[in-house]
């Protein structure tokens, strides 16, 4: 009886955990990596590295959350109300017509995009193949400025937030890409999440929502493909496999060549990363994903893990603090990466425009702390000059 009263008592205090706390990414990168492994029938070698990987991100995210705290840019939550005094130059509605201006690039690369390939590829896939991939790479412009827009206008309502998003989704997603429609909706639900808008109960209700338009644009496609397989499970145990012949028999073997193929590709002088995979594993005449893992396995080996995994989480957690404080671009930009890597579990980091996101992002955290030891220089000039007056 004892101890079914201990379990009991266990149930209950699992039913009361406080559902304000916060999901971050690190979170969602531990159990979407875990989720893959589980899933899939990757060998218990590539599954161990997968998941040291996911542990090292997870740490590191740790602390350059930390970072932000050794920095001094905590400084803004604590009593000197420096938000006021020093004001950091944030116009958001600068941001905002930065991001309305990227918009427009993204849907006028859309149509250019459609017109070179001479049909819409969501009901034509022949025509997906005569796609431009700088023009694509430019369309998605639309993501990073839906972002930043939504990001910067705070006093939006979910409402216009939600319809909106679906329009630009459907609007990109003619393209025939299910990746960049995942992207624009999982970045907008992160910026709604740490704008306040929106609680867990209903973050986690709109993932759902989320996770079956996944799976029915996922459906769509094997259908129209007249292909069989479990959608999903069937992409996520091909994509795993890949990752583990990579493990196996590639460690280190492209010595970083796919990074330079990531961006050379698009000026046609070399074949895209995920084709060079594909030739490399002898299959010709498609692209394959590498998933994250694999990409940096075969790059950079399997001592590249702690490097690579352990500077993109202090990146990371570092830019997540700046952007829940700061919001307008840094929030857009920070959710739109925060998507592409979640995303990049299966596909790896391996689009130019994804690279030049994350430079992006790099920067910005730069330019916050140089902003904050320069004004807080100013303010502290500002407050000997008013003491030598007194």
């Amino acid at each position: 009886m004892e101890y079914l009263k201990k379990f009991i008592d266990r149930l209950e205090s699992i039913n009361t955990l406080n559902l304000n706390e916060r999901i971050e990414g690190h979170h969602l990168f531990l159990i979407f990596t875990s989720l893959f492994i589980v899933i899939s029938s990757v060998s218990y070698y590539s599954g161990m590295l997968a998941l040291f990987s996911a542990m090292v991100f997870y740490i590191s995210f740790v602390v350059g959350k930390r970072f932000y705290d050794i920095l001094g840019l905590n400084i803004l939550d604590e009593g000197l109300n420096l938000k006021d005094k020093i004001k950091y130059n944030i116009n958001y509605s600068k941001h905002a017509i930065v991001g309305l201006i990227l918009m427009a690039f993204g849907l006028i690369f859309i149509i250019l995009d459609i017109l070179w390939a001479g049909g819409i590829p969501l009901f034509d896939l022949t025509s997906k193949k005569f796609l431009s991939p700088l023009l694509t790479m430019l369309s998605r412009l639309l993501i990073l400025g839906w972002a930043i827009v939504v990001a910067s206008k705070l006093s939006l309502s979910k409402g216009k937030i939600v319809m909106y998003s679906l329009i630009f989704s459907s609007t990109i997603m003619l393209l025939g890409y299910r990746t960049s429609v995942m992207v624009m909706l999982i970045s907008i639900l992160f910026i709604m999440y740490y704008s306040n808008k929106i609680k867990n109960r209903e973050l986690i209700f709109l993932t759902i929502g989320i996770f079956v338009l996944l799976l029915f644009l996922s459906i769509l496609k094997l259908y129209m493909l007249g292909s069989g397989g479990i959608p999903l499970i069937s992409r996520i145990d091909l994509t795993m496999s890949v990752f583990d012949i990579i493990a196996h028999n590639f460690n280190g073997v492209f010595n970083g060549y796919l990074i330079y193929s990531a961006i050379y590709s698009y000026l046609g002088m070399s074949l895209g990363p995920r084709t060079i995979i594909a030739n490399s594993i002898g299959i010709h005449g498609v692209t394959i994903t590498p998933t994250i893992f694999g990409a940096l396995i075969g790059d950079y080996g399997i001592l590249g893990i702690i490097p690579y995994f352990g500077l993109l989480g202090i990146f990371m957690g570092l830019f997540y603090r700046i952007s829940k404080n700061f919001k307008g671009i840094y929030l857009g930009v920070y959710s739109v990466i925060l998507s592409y890597l979640l995303i990049a579990i299966e596909t790896g980091i391996l689009d130019l425009d994804v690279i030049i996101y994350y430079v992006f992002g790099f920067l910005l955290c730069v330019y916050i702390i140089l902003k904050r030891f320069m004004n807080i220089n100013k303010y502290n000039n500002i407050n000997l000059k008013n003491k030598i007056k007194k």
